[in-house]
């Protein structure tokens, strides 16, 4: 485990059963931090003992509020969310069908916010903390091919640098990340896509935990991570 500053904080990540989440839960926990890993099959998942595993439907609100109930029962501490549910599609507008529309909106965008808002009622009392939501380089460009899966993350976007400035004034700081393509399950359905020059979610995961060690006199905002040549 290494010597931290981040040791004894308590997080949440969400989308933690696979790829970057479980990247980040586990390099959290090396840390020293209690981390409450939330995934609808996070009992399937193999993470360090420390960790706690928080079933979780970020789609179903009922679920959103048993994961909570849980996490309260546990602690009234947290410090550190990191958003990294998230659900990919490559397809083009007129192929893509009202339920995919639904079902991407419903994870990339409502419930990294409905998770948000439930972590940020709980840190303003404390007047401290730090969100992170995991966003995509296609919250920042436009893609031919990916209409609605940039739609979704224009939208947390927005949602994230509104946050931020209404946090500040609690001592709350907000960052987005950007990530480049990664090499994870994520792109599972839609259209093939090769991902062998996609990044590691490990390396993306070690900014993520370098980021949450900036000193809290500075916000950072937004962080794009792409692979290097």
């Amino acid at each position: 485990m290494h010597s931290s500053s981040l040791n004894k904080k308590v997080a949440i990540v969400t989308g933690a059963s696979s790829g970057l989440g479980k990247a980040v839960c586990e390099q959290l926990a090396d840390h020293g931090v209690h981390v409450f890993a939330l995934a609808r099959t996070i009992h399937e998942t193999q993470l360090p003992s420390e960790v706690t595993k928080v079933p979780l439907n970020i789609r179903d609100l009922q679920s959103i509020d048993d994961a909570f109930h849980s996490i309260d029962q546990a602690t009234s501490q947290i410090d550190i969310l990191v958003n990294c549910a998230g659900r990919g599609l490559v397809k083009q507008l007129e192929t893509t069908t009202r339920q995919e529309i639904m079902d991407l909106f419903g994870v990339n965008l409502k419930g990294n916010i409905y998770i948000a808002q439930e972590v940020y009622k709980r840190m303003i009392p404390r007047r401290q903390g730090h969100i992170i939501n995991v966003s995509s380089t296609s919250g920042l460009k436009a893609r031919a091919d990916e209409p609605i899966y940039c739609a979704t993350k224009w939208g947390l976007r927005g949602f994230t640098e509104s946050l931020r400035l209404a946090a500040a004034a609690h001592q709350i700081r907000v960052s987005g990340v950007y990530p480049g393509g990664m090499q994870t399950n994520f792109w599972k359905g839609g259209e093939p896509r090769d991902t062998s020059k996609f990044m590691n979610p490990q390396q993306v995961a070690a900014e993520i935990i370098h980021l949450l060690h900036t000193p809290t006199t500075l916000a950072p905002s937004e962080y794009v991570i792409e692979r290097g040549v």
